[in-house]
């Protein structure tokens, strides 16, 4: 099936295919490579390591105003998941995030804009892609 399908994207334009889809071409792309790959593969390892600032490994260590950097984890409708290195992913809402779309796996620059401790949630704003 990947073989089918990675020669079927060869033959087509990968932007209608994305458009089509409603993806970006780069993760077309990543899901084409991944499903080419045995089934223990895990993408992620591919990744550098995330650069997080120093003593910040909790929720409790962070701030509103925080700058710091991480990892989309995931994209959606309503905004990007982001590992920020505290054991919980943030959320950039899309009416933070200035008008920029990020991909799985970017690395991004993000200020804390909120934190809900007992909720465990983390609102970030977008400040650039890296």
């Amino acid at each position: 099936l990947a073989l089918q399908l990675s020669n079927y994207i060869a033959k087509e334009d990968q932007e209608e295919i994305s458009k089509k889809l409603s993806i970006g071409v780069p993760t077309l792309q990543l899901i084409v490579d991944c499903l080419k790959q045995g089934v223990g593969y895990d993408m992620r390892q591919e990744f550098d390591a995330q650069v997080f600032r120093a003593g910040m490994t909790k929720l409790e260590d962070i701030h509103a105003g925080t700058v710091l950097t991480g990892r989309v984890t995931n994209v959606t409708d309503f905004g990007a998941f982001i590992d920020i290195g505290v054991g919980k992913n943030g959320l950039i809402h899309v009416s933070k995030m200035k008008g920029r779309k990020v991909e799985l796996g970017n690395r991004v620059e993000v200020k804390i804009i909120n934190k809900d401790i007992e909720r465990g949630k983390i609102g970030l704003e977008l400040l650039s892609v890296l």
